[in-house]
């Protein structure tokens, strides 16, 4: 039992490490060798849990993935919340995990160019989709067409999209908090 917990706790400790490297130095420049001297993981545990560098990433962007969903989902199914409220909360989510969504802005390039990663590419972009789609149908359950709720869904998602966006002003950033945000999408629907 104690080399099942101390091998978990290994892998958890491996994975963290590889986050952070490949956050840091990006997908190319990150080696399982590197990932295991900085976990302080002798390289033969590191390559018992993970047998090369691409499933180490794969398995550190399935996590980072899921982790956001399950924090959209949350927000997504509340059956507490008006749709704007809601909305409010989604756009919110950026702000509060900013690592774990600019690492998914940086993995996106890589997801791209390897074929080993297209189903996780894939994943990615029915997850994206989804955001979308909840948008649309929240949209025209508040009584808007089809032109306007695809319109206003469409500048939704890109408004989460560029919560977590490289390069954004300072002056945009300063407005990704919950008050501003909610401002916005009250203004938003006040012209709905």
């Amino acid at each position: 039992m104690k080399r099942k917990q101390d091998s978990l706790i290994t892998k958890q400790r491996l994975l963290e490490t590889a986050f952070q490297n490949f956050y840091e130095v990006g997908f190319e420049n990150t080696s399982l060798d590197k990932i295991s001297k900085d976990a302080n993981v002798s390289r033969g545990a590191a390559y018992w849990h993970f047998k090369n560098k691409s499933e180490i990433f794969g398995e550190v962007v399935r996590m980072t993935i899921e982790k956001i969903k399950a924090e959209k989902r949350e927000i997504m199914l509340s059956e507490e919340l008006s749709f704007e409220e809601k909305v409010v909360r989604i756009l919110v989510v950026p702000s509060k995990n900013q690592t774990g969504f600019k690492f998914m802005q940086q993995s996106l390039k890589t997801l791209e160019v390897y074929p080993e990663f297209t189903e996780l590419l894939e994943n990615f972009r029915e997850t994206r989709a989804r955001l979308y789609d909840f948008f649309l149908e929240g949209l025209r359950k508040e009584g808007l067409n089809e032109n306007d709720a695809s319109a206003v869904s469409s500048m939704l998602y890109n408004y989460f999209e560029g919560m977590y966006g490289s390069g954004t002003p300072d002056e945009v950033t300063k407005n990704y908090t919950p008050e501003a945000i909610g401002r916005s999408i009250s203004i938003i629907f006040r012209n709905v």
